[in-house]
């Protein structure tokens, strides 16, 4: 009976010293969250798929062939916030277009560009974006192996309008996966020296963020 009044009176007075000391002992600490990724950020990505040069209009006739193929872009851009952004790239359509015929005697076209755009977006969802780009393009069509008797073919350089519109899916806050579409605008005028049909290119990409 000793025994237990001592042991009762020792407990009674180690809860009176942690009440006195300031109550009950401290909350162990919480492991903080995990960081999410800010709406703004510089980013840099790559894209591939499906281009269209459409030179099978050159001078009006079908006799060009080959126009269509691989075309791939690397790019550059910023996030200003959650709704808009601004990007650039260059695009490279693999696929030289040849021009048959035994006047054109195996001339081949290749085309390039650099492009600037003002990208909008619409979240749908926490993970999936629709967008729409519009800006420039400088259009770039380098002739090669060209007969010395065709003289209405050189090199051709323009800058017109250029826009495209798909979507985002972000696999995590900074990996975004992408399917778009963009068309640059070229030189209307078949017949001419300065004709650049428009190009098209249907894509898949993939860039990283950089949060600021």
């Amino acid at each position: 009976m000793k025994k237990i009044l001592v042991v009762s009176a020792i407990a009674a007075l180690g809860l009176t010293s942690v009440a006195f000391a300031g109550g009950l002992p401290e909350e162990m600490p919480v492991a903080p969250a995990a960081a999410v990724s800010s709406d703004t950020g510089i980013y840099l990505g790559l894209q591939g798929g499906w281009g269209l040069t459409n030179w099978k209009n050159l001078n009006g006739s079908s006799a060009a062939n080959k126009d269509n193929g691989f075309v791939g872009r690397v790019f550059a851009g910023y996030d200003i916030n959650r709704y808009f952004a601004v990007e650039a790239g260059y695009s490279y359509f693999f696929n030289k277009v040849a021009k048959t015929g035994s006047y054109y005697n195996g001339m081949t076209i290749k085309t390039q560009a650099i492009d600037a755009y003002f990208k909008g977006k619409l979240p749908v969802v926490e993970s999936f974006d629709l967008y729409a780009k519009l800006g420039a393009g400088y259009l770039m069509s380098n002739f090669s192996n060209v007969p010395s008797y065709v003289t209405n073919y050189s090199n051709r350089n323009n800058i017109n309008v250029a826009f495209g519109a798909g979507a985002d899916y972000y696999i995590t806050p900074n990996v975004i996966a992408n399917i778009e579409w963009t068309r640059i605008a070229g030189y209307a005028k078949v017949y001419g020296d300065k004709y650049q049909p428009n190009t098209d290119a249907f894509m898949l990409g993939l860039r990283y963020k950089f949060d600021l």
